[in-house]
This record gives C-alpha cells, sequence and structure tokens, in this order.
C-alpha cells in the first residue's frame, strides 16, 4: 500500500489490498472450529464434508471480495475553498473499467462520522463526495482515504489505503457579529466620506464581468428587446473606495482576530460593490472590486504569516 500522497489516477492492484476476517468471520471461523471439533469427536463423515463445504465457500468468498476491490481506479477532484469551521467537501472519482460491477464499496477517511457506502457499474465512473471539518486557515491537506468492501459474504474485509496529492484553501472564519466597515476615501484624494456606495443613479452602461448583482438596473432590462443586462452608473459614491488596513484595527486584537474581522469585511465590502484595497504586513492587494477581487483578498488572508 502506497504511503506517500500520489497524484493523478491511482490503479488499485491486488498488492495493494489487504484482507482480514470481519466481525461476522471472526464469529463464523469459531463456529466453523465448532463443527471441525464435533465431526473429530463422533467421526462423523458427513460433519467432515459439511465442515470442508463450508470452507471452501469461505475460501471463495475471499477471492471475490478482494476481486471487488482490486483494478479500480480511483483520483480526487478539485474542491472549492471555505471558511475556517465549515465542512470542506472533497472529491474522489471511482472508474470501473472492467465488466463485473463493484458492489457495497465503503470510503472513510479521519473526521467523518460515518463511510460513505457506493456501487460502481462496470466500464463507469461513480463520484463520491467526503465532507470533513476544517479547524484552521490555510491549506488543508486531504486526509488518507479508506476504500474498503465486505461483498459478497460479509465474513471478509478488503481494505486498500489511498492520498491524493490534494489540497484545498480553507479561509479566515468572518468575525460575528459583524464591525462597521470602515469610512471611505474619495478615489482622487479630494476628502473622505462614509457610506455604502450606492449614491445616486446617473446613467447606465452595459453590464461589465465583475458588476455586483445588486446595480443591475432589472426594469431597463425588461423593458429591452434585446435583454442584455445593463447596470447603473451612479454618482459620487463611486468614487470611493476603502482600504482594509491591518494596521487600523485595534491594537488589542491578536493576528487571528485581526484576520477574522478583515475577512468579515472583505466579504461586506463586496457585498455593497464597493471598490477596495487590502493592506496586511507584508501584503498590499490594490483597489479593486468583482468576485476575482473579493477571492484574491480571501486568499491573502488565508495564507497571510509572519
Amino acid at each position: 500500500m502506497s504511503r506517500a500522497p500520489q497524484p493523478g489516477e491511482h490503479r488499485i492492484g491486488r498488492r495493494d489490498v489487504a484482507v482480514v476476517p470481519s466481525a461476522a468471520g471472526m464469529l463464523f471461523g469459531a463456529a466453523l472450529a465448532a463443527m471441525l471439533l464435533a465431526a473429530l469427536n463422533y467421526q462423523l463423515t458427513l460433519g467432515y464434508a459439511l465442515t470442508f463445504l463450508v470452507l471452501g465457500v469461505a475460501i471463495v468468498s475471499l477471492l471475490h471480495t478482494v476481486r471487488n476491490l482490486s483494478v479500480l481506479t480511483v483520483r480526487g477532484a478539485r474542491a472549492e475553498p471555505v471558511f475556517a469551521g465549515q465542512h470542506a467537501e472533497f472529491t474522489m472519482i471511482a472508474r470501473n473499467a472492467t465488466r463485473n460491477e463493484r458492489y457495497a464499496l465503503a470510503l472513510h477517511a479521519p473526521g467523518m462520522a460515518q463511510p460513505e457506502h457506493f456501487d460502481v457499474p462496470a466500464g463507469a465512473e461513480q463520484f463520491v463526495s467526503v465532507a470533513l471539518p476544517t479547524a484552521r486557515r490555510g491549506w488543508m491537506t486531504v486526509p488518507r482515504f479508506t476504500l474498503a468492501t465486505t461483498f459478497p459474504v460479509g465474513i471478509w474485509r478488503a481494505r486498500t489505503r489511498w492520498q491524493p496529492a490534494q489540497r484545498v484553501l480553507v479561509f479566515p472564519a468572518p468575525e460575528t457579529p459583524a464591525a462597521p466597515l470602515p469610512v471611505r476615501n474619495a478615489a482622487h484624494g479630494e476628502g473622505t466620506r462614509s457610506g455604502s456606495g450606492n449614491g445616486d443613479p446617473i446613467a447606465l452602461r452595459p453590464y461589465a464581468q465583475g458588476d455586483s448583482p445588486q446595480r443591475i438596473a432589472w426594469k431597463a432590462v425588461a423593458r429591452s428587446a434585446s435583454g442584455e443586462l445593463v447596470t447603473l452608473q451612479r454618482g459620487e459614491a463611486d468614487l470611493c473606495e476603502t482600504t482594509l488596513d491591518w494596521d487600523a484595527l485595534p491594537s488589542s486584537m491578536d493576528d487571528e482576530a485581526r484576520l477574522s474581522r478583515l475577512t468579515r469585511w472583505t466579504i461586506d465590502a463586496d457585498a455593497t460593490g464597493a471598490r477596495f484595497a487590502l493592506r496586511l504586513p507584508g501584503v498590499f492587494v490594490e483597489a479593486d472590486s468583482g468576485p476575482a477581487h473579493r477571492r484574491r483578498c480571501l486568499e491573502a488572508l488565508a495564507t497571510w504569516s509572519r
């Protein structure tokens, strides 16, 4: 069994599969031993025949259990970022290139309450999602998965372990309750003002990638024959931007508390459609707006270190 994280696909060979008796198998073995002792004690010919017949069935079932797991191909899929405290969802893809359907497979990883059970049809792929808890920000490495089966009889348990070379980004947990956003500075340095960036509408313009859905002029879209999206161009408030500054936070806050508040401000500033910049020790993200900018800021907060 491979112990190092493996990029790309991993084909489960027969040598990668370990087989041990299950709990039911241990009870079955005890019953089989009792049958053999009774046949020896009473010299029962039919007892010998029945004992060895059942033993033969057990050996055949062992081969089927190993075959049910081996020659499968597994790989990991991309995992979306989450906030600390949420569950990160990893996806494993199991591909069965053989003509034999694989039944009663169970996928388990540390942190899971119970295994995920699934089948893989012959010549098909099966997507299996695993939700794992997150505790801290930064890159979270995908843990080692255990793929097991007790099919067809349940007296043997075949398993293999596999760790994909995959990780997921965990953003800092947003501060709750949220603190008010800092005041917004005029973009050209002509004084300061506070507000949400919702000045009076002065014009309509074609929708651009990254525009907030709150600024789409839905009534104008409904009246338009083309149905193309248009955005409200607002006045003075659109000329303002916010700087989310690490050094402006109270000195009593520790590093993680500051990151938590800046994460909340990043989410809130993006929700208003405002332009904002992010300043951390050694890191500066220039003012912008839109989903891509929000993602850059959250990545900077997740991966920041002194």
